[in-house]
């Protein structure tokens, strides 16, 4: 059984507008779909508790809207975090290609605790929209070429919609953050505490819905 220990992780979810994020989020936070929803102009919140080793992880995903690359609000939301999920549309070959912009844009804001980058992966959503076996290899290819030739831990190819990946790539991601932070831990420059919450900005308490600041407009 769990210990009733929670340390707040927090992890970015970028990428273009359309590509699925606030799908993605709250396909692992609340186990639901929805064929339209309303974009995110700034940032959203979702919530989950996550277990590992017997010990309970409270994990924070912030939708970073996707209109504008540069703006100075997404760079403030990029603050003090864990780790990272880059998204991208696998019928849109244009978000892939800007993935990077991304990657780059929360790399200069911020590292890991020990100095070094943050982990990212890449989630090649909508993959329930890809019409053929022979399109699924050529898009498949050029995100593991994406992948490796830029540093990313792991690609998914997934699908908010029909639930493909979904949780096992947040799975592999937490576990990433979980395993660099104990092992900074043990170089003895910090105690890694689980009894303390981290610096993690708290949006709302437990029972709260999640912080929403959004405008209307169809989105997949």
């Amino acid at each position: 059984m769990a210990q009733n220990i929670r340390t707040d992780l927090k992890i970015l979810v970028v990428g273009c507008s359309g590509t699925g994020k606030t799908s993605y989020v709250n396909r692992w936070t609340k186990d639901e779909f929805k064929e339209t929803y309303l974009p995110t102009v700034v940032s959203e919140f979702g919530f989950k508790i996550h277990e590992s080793n017997g010990k309970l992880y409270r994990i924070q995903l912030w939708d970073i809207g996707g209109q504008d690359k540069s703006s100075a609000m997404a760079k403030i939301f990029s603050r003090d975090s864990h780790g990272c999920v880059v998204i991208s549309d696998s019928t849109d070959s244009k978000t892939l290609e800007d993935t990077l912009n991304w990657k780059q844009l929360v790399s200069n804001e911020v590292d890991f605790i020990d100095g070094k980058k943050l982990p990212f992966i890449l989630v090649q959503n909508k993959i329930d929209l890809i019409e053929n076996r022979e399109e699924f290899q050529k898009v498949e290819e050029e995100t593991k070429n994406i992948c490796e030739n830029n540093s990313f831990e792991k690609y998914f190819m997934a699908s908010a919609k029909q639930n493909i990946n979904i949780e096992e790539s947040m799975n592999f991601l937490i576990e990433k953050i979980i395993e660099r932070l104990e092992k900074f831990a043990e170089s003895g420059k910090i105690i890694f505490n689980e009894q303390k919450r981290s610096n993690t900005i708290k949006i709302n308490n437990d029972d709260d819905e999640p912080v929403k600041i959004r405008k209307e407009k169809k989105c997949c």
